[in-house]
């Protein structure tokens, strides 16, 4: 499984580099009893953002998003808007 082992230095502050590859990318870092970390790259879902993918939800999200698509466009008036 493994394909390439690397040695990192710790700096005083406690980070790692990873390297540019993984710039600007999320990773989850899984520490295991014995202190193994494991790294993974990926896209994770913040707590506060979780109710977006229960299936109701998901299918309300459809829903919408193919109204908007094919719902007529109109000017807003912004003023009758906010009073």
């Amino acid at each position: 499984m493994l394909s390439n082992t690397q040695i990192k230095h710790v700096g005083k502050n406690g980070q790692v580099s990873l390297g540019k590859e993984y710039a600007e990318k999320q990773i989850q870092i899984s520490k295991l009893s014995d202190g193994t970390l494991i790294i993974k790259p990926g896209k994770f879902i913040p707590d506060n953002e979780l109710w977006l993918y229960t299936q109701n939800n998901i299918e309300k999200l459809d829903q919408a998003i193919k109204w908007a698509e094919n719902a007529p466009r109109k000017e807003t008036n912004l003023t009758e808007l906010i009073n």
